[in-house]
């Protein structure tokens, strides 16, 4: 009956057209709210913690205020366009460029139950990701007790007490405001999921002092919009990620001529991506000299006029470092004090809880920290796990077990020849047998299902299966594990098809169900199809 009654309510929200984002609180007069939560962040981290928290019965949350910031204009994060960023070194709102798709089917990228519309392709637009979310926000956006300010830029946050007790205090500046001024807000918990493609990594090439003094550049792809900015040139793209891949491929057809430079082989820490049409593949940078890249086989480039770094982002929460609440450690992380590498924060279990010993347990929580993951069920997994554990502390375990955890699955990364503080927070990665934990599945299961152990009653609530289902389903691991499959195979099928074929491919798709089909028919199709064709991505 609970979840019925939600699912009504997510209905009736989402058939407001006009969404109101920025409405008063709905408590009474000079009611006290029995806790007050924050979110930091109205990305899908955000979107889908403030979705978990509003799905709790209402005996478990009754009285609770809830308040969500977000620097935008919009819900989304960095799927909200910003076409036209400003120059280095103002940062762009997102790295996302137009005639982006998903590089990961989006049936493997969607919250629990909640399907894209009909006929969507499976490499989704921007546009529909987009919307995607902002519709699965609009269920929760006008429900009672609950805020999102937008356009407010948190400053600060720092906690008011001890390890036993307290409150966390923010300083929050109103950016459609002219002054410089902040107002104060407090809560019990805070939920921090800021997006981790904001501070790009900028690597260090030894010589670009000489080469940024001639009419050469640098630029990392947090600038990057429209393969046209490089027509004619000559361009190395360093990194070899998903940026890489897909940045590369898509100036080839304007630059005079593309190198796509990435460390390959076992150990690199990249995914195996092939080369794009009309790209050379090469080593990575030594240096730079006299107007010519070396690389480090040795091989000289001579003819470069452009250098894109597509080297990833670095995890940094400003917010938290302004009260001294996180800091940076490059080598030995500290024990018991919240840090970042810029890969990786430490010490959090399963990438979400903070085990800081200077507050108590339970009282901040990380959401979306997570790379190569599928993203909407890890940020629901993460979401109820907070969710739930904010209304109910019992449910979580002690501190130190938490802890021994943590050391437990670092110890399985190493194990797999990776140092956590370099690759940072991987789902795929050290997650063998779990040491520890319930059962094997992926990362998203184990807090979910922790929480059922615990408080068996809890299964069928919202968001929790009965035991004997696990939360990840059965179909979403298979596209995880077939998401090379899909990303090769489909845009091979768009490139020698044509457009036709991608909506013949999707053609009356409208349920969960019809797509799962979809996916394996098209899985299949691909391992058959590729073994005859030359696969280029």
């Amino acid at each position: 009956m609970l979840q019925l009654c939600f699912i009504g309510l997510t209905l009736a929200l989402a058939a407001n057209a006009s969404p109101v984002y920025q409405q008063p609180l709905i408590l009474p007069p000079h009611a006290v709210a029995t806790k007050r939560v924050g979110i930091i962040g109205m990305g899908a981290g955000g979107i889908t913690a403030m979705r978990a928290i509003m799905s709790l019965p209402e005996e478990m949350r009754r009285g609770w205020e809830v308040v969500a910031f977000d620097e935008l204009s919009a819900v989304g994060g960095l799927w909200v366009p910003d076409d036209t960023p400003a120059a280095p070194p103002a940062l762009p709102k997102t790295p996302l460029y137009p005639g982006l798709k998903t590089n990961t089917a989006h049936p493997s990228m969607t919250a629990p139950n909640v399907t894209y519309p009909p006929e969507t392709p499976f490499l989704a637009p921007r546009a529909a990701v987009l919307k995607y979310w902002q519709d699965y926000n609009a269920a929760t956006e006008l429900a009672p007790h609950t805020q999102v300010l937008l356009k407010h830029h948190v400053e600060r946050a720092e906690w008011i007490g001890d390890a036993d007790s307290g409150h966390w205090r923010l300083s929050v500046r109103n950016l459609s405001h002219s002054n410089t001024s902040s107002s104060t807000f407090t809560f019990d918990h805070l939920i921090v999921a800021p997006g981790i493609t904001r501070y790009p990594r900028i690597i260090h090439l030894e010589g670009q002092e000489e080469w940024l003094n001639t009419e050469k550049t640098i630029t990392h792809s947090l600038w990057y919009r429209l393969p046209e900015e490089f027509t004619g040139q000559t361009v190395v793209v360093v990194g070899g990620g998903f940026s890489g891949h897909d940045i590369s491929g898509r100036i080839a057809g304007a630059a005079k001529k593309v190198y796509w430079s990435r460390t390959v082989g076992e150990g690199a820490g990249t995914l195996p991506l092939p080369l794009p049409e009309g790209v050379e593949g090469v080593p990575r940078i030594a240096n730079l000299h006299n107007g010519i890249v070396t690389l480090q086989d040795g091989t000289e480039l001579s003819d470069v006029t452009s250098i894109l770094l597509a080297t990833g982002y670095e995890i940094r929460m400003p917010f938290l470092a302004a009260s001294g609440l996180i800091e940076d450690a490059y080598g030995a992380a500290p024990p018991d004090r919240l840090s970042t590498s810029t890969n990786y924060v430490h010490p959090l279990y399963e990438h979400s809880l903070s085990l800081d010993h200077r507050y108590p347990l339970g009282a901040l929580y990380f959401i979306s920290l997570m790379t190569y993951n599928a993203r909407g069920s890890t940020n629901t997994g993460q979401a109820l796990f907070a969710a739930y554990t904010m209304a109910d502390p019992t449910l979580l375990d002690t501190r130190d077990n938490y802890y021994a955890a943590l050391k437990r699955r670092e110890a399985a990364v190493r194990a797999e020849g990776y140092d956590p503080a370099r690759i940072g927070h991987r789902p795929g990665i050290g997650y063998g047998p779990l040491f520890g934990h319930l059962g094997d599945g992926p990362h998203q299961d184990l807090l979910v299902h922790a929480l059922r152990s615990r408080r068996p009653e809890l299964a069928g609530y919202p968001g929790i299966p009965p035991f004997g289902i696990n939360f990840t389903e059965q179909w979403r691991a298979y596209g995880i594990d077939h998401f090379m499959d899909v990303l090769e195979g489909w845009n091979y099928g768009t490139r020698t098809y044509g457009a036709q074929w991608e909506k013949d491919m999707v053609s009356g798709q409208r349920t969960e169900a019809d797509y799962v089909e979809t996916f394996h028919r098209f899985v299949d199709w691909w391992q058959h199809e590729k073994v005859t064709s030359t696969n280029t991505v």
